[in-house]
């Protein structure tokens, strides 16, 4: 009638992208996105009683509706001439598991806020990390204006909130540029909109705790607790109503056991809701599975057609049974291993303890015992630098796999930093992606001690801890599906056992790698020559045998073993190759034979010892 309601400017291109275009209102400045099925006729009381008919959630619907009411007091006031200093702060905080309702009851709260004329439209704009988060410089702010401006009238509500906030020395995540912007809508921007952040618990406080100003901007904080059980099963009887089905008697029975099974057995990640709608839809499909069976669907009754019966659920299950491979013994890659095992200088504690389990595990086999999955292997190794505790879990893991012990039987290497993530959160994440990568095989932790020593009171022992917990939790739940070699020095690594009371207890077996002898190391030295295809004269045997006797005598827990023994070696080599190079080439002779002179700069005296710690005492006679 010759008046301009809404303005929608668009733009034409080849491609169209589906959604609510945002309009411009001729009394607004800003952009709205207009809720399609908003009931025009819905009161602010309305919008209460459908929040009351949420199921659960008791504590919290209170603590809404008495929100709602303070800010009617709040208006109240200003409509009868009091001055306020600040705002009316509808910016806020949800902290909860999944399918607890916070997508849900944001949506309530912007139609509640709308009705008390704090929002123009009410409707929810949906984020998280990646949808404010640019990969360059200069990205981030465009990305956050517009989702900004997208939500203005409505809700912006942030899942995840908390990846926005790493720490407080990472200056290069983009997260911190997000965090300010919205800090600065909140405090003086155009209004006209309600900002919830939402997330784990844990994670949510950190959030808050990462920037001085948030607690200030968001002061309404909302806990979402996981469903009971009861709750669970009316979430249940409403997911039937939205799916089109009904259930009988037995099947509803067998639905709210899966679901108790499922509330015993839950974590920080169970779905509540979530799950409790996938498990009907599961039920559906069963259903549907059943009906097309039978031969004569046409004369299926209608109502047939959206019963579950108890036939439907019976072979569902919270976890799905998992079939095992029948893998057989790999002769081949046995043999070899075994003899690269007993080929290895030393250590006879450790090949007798592996040569026995070889032997178990064959008995097993013969009697037709399944052995796949069916042992808990998982292995501190401890031991001084050099005597060989990686090189004995690569051989180790290759003779589970040999044996069928494992499915995949590979070995996934990391440390401390392997595993540990920069920010409050991820670190679990970090975590559970090593163990993914190792699940069927071995995880080998080198330096294990780290995650729970050296970082007390500290971040970094938040951090390590969180790897230990749910290293210990996996180690548990996939019983014999991945093992954990963690390996490291032994007085650090009795700290380690005694750091948490689950750890020592979760671990099998301790291999004990003791220093090596003289003799060993002497053996040990001939050994690299030979791989190398270089060997000593007498007198450079026997000048190295004695300078090896010396350093084994003047040993501490940090001396390196075989390690020290390969940088002699090396050494030998270089002088040897050295001394070659200043000869003409018709005088290079017997090229791979090392003489007195190659190892005459290994002297057996206490000078190099200069950097090293003082001694105090007198030295034992066992070196």
């Amino acid at each position: 009638m010759d008046h301009l309601l809404a303005i929608i400017p668009f733009d034409v291109k080849e491609d169209y992208e589906i959604g609510l275009p945002p309009v411009k209102l001729p009394n607004k400045k800003q952009m709205l996105v207009l809720s399609p099925d908003e009931d025009l006729s819905e009161t602010f009381e309305d919008v209460l009683l459908k929040l009351d008919e949420l199921v659960g959630l008791g504590e919290l619907k209170k603590r809404v509706r008495d929100h709602a009411k303070y800010i009617q007091f709040l208006q109240l006031r200003r409509e009868r001439g009091f001055a306020e200093e600040e705002d009316i702060n509808i910016h806020s905080v949800f902290i909860g598991n999944p399918g607890t309702g916070k997508t849900t009851v944001a949506g309530m709260m912007g139609r509640i806020y709308k009705k008390m004329g704090l929002l123009s439209s009410g409707h929810v704009h949906e984020v998280d990390r990646v949808d404010l988060v640019g990969e360059y410089i200069g990205q981030t702010a465009p990305k956050v204006k517009e989702a900004i401006e997208k939500a203005r009238g409505g809700v912006l509500f942030i899942d995840e909130a908390y990846s926005l906030a790493r720490t407080n020395d990472d200056t290069k995540d983009f997260g911190r540029e997000v965090i300010e912007i919205l800090m600065k809508e909140m405090s003086n921007g155009d209004g006209d909109l309600a900002i919830i952040s939402a997330g784990y618990p844990k994670e949510m406080y950190h959030f808050l705790n990462s920037n001085p100003g948030l607690k200030s901007r968001f002061n309404l904080t909302y806990e979402f607790p996981d469903f009971m059980p009861q709750e669970l099963a009316q979430i249940s009887m409403y997911a039937s109503r939205k799916k089109g089905i009904k259930l009988t008697r037995g099947a509803k029975i067998k639905i709210e056991e899966l679901i108790t099974e499922a509330f015993r057995k839950r974590d920080r990640t169970f779905g509540n809701a979530r799950f409790v709608f996938d498990l009907l839809e599961r039920a559906k499909i069963n259903l549907g599975l059943r009906i097309m069976r039978k031969k004569d669907i046409e004369q299926v009754h209608t109502d047939a057609l959206s019963t579950i019966t108890q036939e439907d659920v019976d072979s569902m299950s919270v976890y799905p049974v998992k079939f095992r491979p029948k893998i057989p013994v790999d002769s081949k890659l046995l043999a070899t291993s075994m003899t690269e095992l007993d080929e290895l200088i030393g250590m006879d504690p450790i090949k007798k303890e592996i040569h026995e389990l070889v032997e178990l595990v064959t008995y097993y086999r013969s009697v037709g015992k399944s052995v796949l999955n069916s042992f808990n292997l998982h292995t501190v190794f401890i031991g001084n630098p050099g005597t060989g505790k990686t090189t004995v879990a690569r051989i180790l893991t290759k003779i589970y796999k040999a044996l069928g012990i494992l499915e995949r039987g590979h070995m996934i290497e990391t440390d401390r930093q392997g595993l540990v993530a920069g920010f409050v959160g991820q670190t679990a994440i970090k975590t559970a992606e090593r163990i993914n990568e190792a699940m069927g095989g071995v995880l080998f932790i080198d330096e294990a001690y780290s995650l729970t020593t050296g970082f007390q009171n500290t971040a970094s022992a938040d951090y390590g801890n969180e790897v230990v917990q749910t290293i210990l939790k996996r180690m548990e739940d996939h019983r014999g599906e991945f093992f954990v070699f963690a390996a490291g020095y032994p007085e650090n690594m009795e700290v380690f056992l005694k750091a948490n009371p689950g750890l020592r207890s979760r671990f099998d077996k301790i291999l004990r790698f003791e220093d090596y002898s003289v003799a060993d190391l002497i053996k040990i030295a001939a050994k690299m020559l030979e791989d190398k295809g270089y060997e000593l004269d007498q007198k450079a045997a026997t000048h190295l045998a004695g300078y090896l006797s010396f350093l084994h005598s003047y040993r501490d827990r940090y001396f390196g073993n075989a390690r020290t023994v390969r940088t002699v070696v090396d050494q030998t080599i270089k002088n040897q190759n050295l001394r070659l190079a200043a000869l003409p080439k018709d005088q290079r002779v017997d090229q791979k034979i090392l003489t007195i002179n190659d190892v005459n700069e290994f002297e057996s005296n206490t000078d190099q010892f200069v950097f090293n710690r003082n001694r105090i005492g007198f030295r034992s006679s066992d070196r």
